[in-house]
Formats: structure tokens, sequence, C-alpha cells
């Protein structure tokens, strides 16, 4: 063993460090890279399922719409479980909308 440290010279040991420098690097780049990746992706998926969120909201809104246009030709009045229900999608279009902005938002930071 000792034989061994002798014959290290200065240079040896320096590489020696620089490798070891350079694998920890490189481990701690690929995982940051791939947790960044897989955000994401979680990102991108939960931005598809609230566009998916304010289709239906939509068409909700719309059949509600014309739900009240149909009473309002009868002469009656729809429950107030649907008329909230209605204002409910319409607030669900909203919230869907802003929370697609944030992840646009957060897709800037990678």
């Amino acid at each position: 063993m000792a034989k061994l440290a002798e014959e290290q010279t200065p240079e040896m040991l320096e590489l020696g460090l620089v490798e070891d420098f350079t694998k920890v690097f490189e481990s701690a780049v690929n995982t940051d890279s791939s947790i960044g990746n897989s955000l994401i992706d979680a990102l991108s998926r939960a931005e598809n399922k609230y566009k998916s969120v304010i289709n239906d909201y939509e068409k909700a809104v719309k059949i509600g719409d014309d739900a009240l246009a149909a009473a309002k030709d009868l002469g009656v009045d729809l429950p107030a479980i649907v008329k909230n229900k209605i204002e409910s999608s319409k607030a669900g279009i909203k919230e869907a909308r802003g929370l697609i902005s944030q992840i646009n938002k957060l897709y800037s930071a990678f």
C-alpha cells in the first residue's frame, strides 16, 4: 500500500478528484433533468385535463342556458339548484382557465 502511495503523483491525485467531481456532478445534473422532465409531463397532463374540464363546463353552460330560455318561453322558472349549477359551471370555467394560466407560467421555470 505504501508503494502505491509513492507511485501516485500529485497530478494523479488531482485527476482522481476531478473524476470523482465529474461523476457526482453528472449524477446531479441527470437527476435534476429527470425531475424537471417529470414536472413538465405532470403539468402538461394537468393542463390537458383542465382543458377537458373547461369543455365539459362550457357544454353544461350551453345546455343550462338553453334550459333557462326554454323555461322562460314556457313561463316557468328553473329550480334554484339548476341555476346554481349553471353559475358554478361558469365559475369552474374561470377557475380552470386561471389554473391553466398558472401552469403556463410554471413552464417558463424550466
